[in-house]
């Protein structure tokens, strides 16, 4: 065994040698990279120019708020007795929230007032069908009880606090058997079909901002994924709120379905600029001409450098507003490396070849 592992050993170093020596003998060294440029051209990847949305955006942090959101309040001197609801639950309109004493004297009085003019309401109705008494006292005896009616019906809501509009417990202010006085918040109910945010805007952009404008949240979907809520500018303040030294900016979001919570802060994408049918260049794309920027296109299997002319900016995308047309060949990839006199080899796109992912 041993000697049929030297034998091996010998074979291998044998052939290592023969190797290094055939190495020394070759022939000419393998083509350099300038070589090869010069023979076959130099690698771009070329797109066909075609019309897209462009939009410029200005982001502001913001806090989002239900737009139709109501807090209830005491109207008595009371002591709390019941709170049927927690935060996060749902509720309906007229749905009992918070309740006071059933024995609460404001109440008693309008029950005992309500009942003696039910009865004598009805005692009246016999009479006049009877034409005992007169059409005019009938109806001051029929206006004196529907008004106690409604006051029963006011103070009974008045024990009995109500859910002011249907949606969901965002709040709730006060504890059990805790006392509280008229005024005192009791609970807050926010519908989330629809929010509202305050952006303060400075003076160097407001110019920017237009009512219709369209505006989107980056609403969170799961740890990766987000999806935009679309809204619209509704209000902007052509005066300056002096504390904060901006213009205040009112934006309206439909939240149907969407995971967003009254008082959640946010990033308020606002869109200041759109053109649907843009002609639009990354800046890899754009190359210097001496009297602005420029881009190399093919034109009846040429290369030619074309000035440009850009409008807005959006990242590292800029609209063409001259020099370019829809259907244009251009230079995508490697336009940094190539003159107007450059030999080219058109290779397929390595990066992407749309915008879109750029």
């Amino acid at each position: 065994m041993l000697r049929k592992v030297i034998n091996a050993t010998l074979v291998l170093l044998t052939f290592l040698v023969l190797s290094c020596g055939g190495n020394r003998n070759s022939g000419p060294a393998a083509a350099s990279m300038e070589q090869l440029h010069a023979e076959n051209g130099l690698p771009v990847s070329v797109r066909e120019l075609k019309t897209e949305d462009f939009s410029v955006f200005l982001r502001y942090p913001a806090i989002v708020n239900a737009s139709s959101e109501s807090t209830a309040y005491a109207a008595l001197n009371d002591v709390v007795r019941s709170i049927s609801a927690s935060v996060g639950d749902t509720v309906r309109q007229n749905d009992t929230i918070v309740s006071f004493s059933s024995n609460n004297q404001i109440l008693q009085q309008a029950i005992l007032a309500s009942q003696n003019a039910r009865t004598t309401f009805e005692g009246a109705s016999f009479l006049f069908r009877s034409n005992d008494i007169s059409r005019q006292d009938f109806d001051t005896i029929r206006m004196q009880y529907e008004l106690s009616t409604t006051n029963f019906r006011a103070a009974n809501d008045m024990v009995y606090v109500k859910a002011p509009i249907s949606g969901t417990i965002t709040q709730i202010h006060v504890r059990q058997t805790e006392n509280v006085q008229p005024g005192t918040p009791l609970f807050t109910v926010s519908n989330n079909n629809a929010f509202e945010a305050r952006l303060y805007v400075g003076i160097d952009e407001i110019e920017r901002i237009q009512v219709g404008a369209r505006a989107f949240i980056e609403v969170p979907r799961g740890r990766q994924t987000t999806q935009n809520l679309e809204g619209r500018v509704t209000q902007v303040s052509l005066s300056m709120d002096s504390q904060k030294q901006s213009f205040p900016v009112t934006v309206s979001f439909d939240g149907r379905d969407l995971r967003l919570a009254s008082g959640q802060n946010v990033d308020i994408i606002v869109e200041t600029y759109r053109n649907e049918n843009a002609i639009v260049l990354s800046r890899r794309e754009i190359v210097p001409n001496d009297v602005g920027p420029a881009a190399f296109i093919i034109e009846d299997n040429r290369l030619r450098k074309v000035a440009i002319k850009t409008g807005e900016e959006n990242g590292l995308h800029l609209e063409v507003i001259g020099g370019l047309n829809e259907g244009d060949i251009i230079v995508s990839e490697g336009a940094q490396q190539i003159n107007a006199d450059s030999r080219i080899n058109i290779v397929p796109a390595i990066l992407s070849t749309g915008l879109a992912g750029e």
